[in-house]
């Protein structure tokens, strides 16, 4: 896995994250977190490579915004919605989303939360998010 960091947040500590939220079957990626201007959080998660980054290896990008908190996330069109209360829990969550969209390319036809719609599920994606950021606020993961 390779890391690049442009937030303020450790990298030690990012490493540790995208290890414990990562899941089965997801290997050799390359993971950015980046600050963004505006107040919402959100990410990109490249599974077959991004010529613009000049990469064929997965790539995912998580953008972290200015956001006020406790900040909401937004349910609609198939996500769905949650309450943040840190910029560590949006790292996370995003984090957990995007991975779990990597997981979904390999995974063609793999076990989806209830209500998920083909195999690139954003339902899918938030419901696991979901689970690791209540995982993280128990202290269950190793980050």
């Amino acid at each position: 896995m390779k890391l690049r960091n442009y937030t303020p947040l450790d990298q030690v500590w990012l490493r540790s994250v995208v290890a414990a939220v990562k899941p089965s079957n997801v290997s050799k990626f390359a993971i950015s977190f980046k600050n963004c201007g505006s107040p919402h959080h959100r990410g990109r998660a490249y599974w077959a490579g991004c010529s613009y980054h000049s990469s064929s290896a997965p790539l995912v990008v998580v953008a972290l915004g200015k956001a006020s908190y406790p900040y909401r996330t937004i349910a609609s069109g198939g996500y769905i919605g949650f309450t943040l209360y840190s910029i560590a829990e949006a790292a996370v969550f995003i984090t957990a989303h995007e991975l779990r969209h990597l997981w979904q390319a390999k995974v063609k036809k793999g076990w989806r939360v209830w209500g998920s719609k083909g195999q690139f599920s954003e339902r899918d994606a938030d419901a696991y998010a979901i689970k690791m950021v209540r995982r993280f606020r128990r202290g269950e993961l190793d980050c």
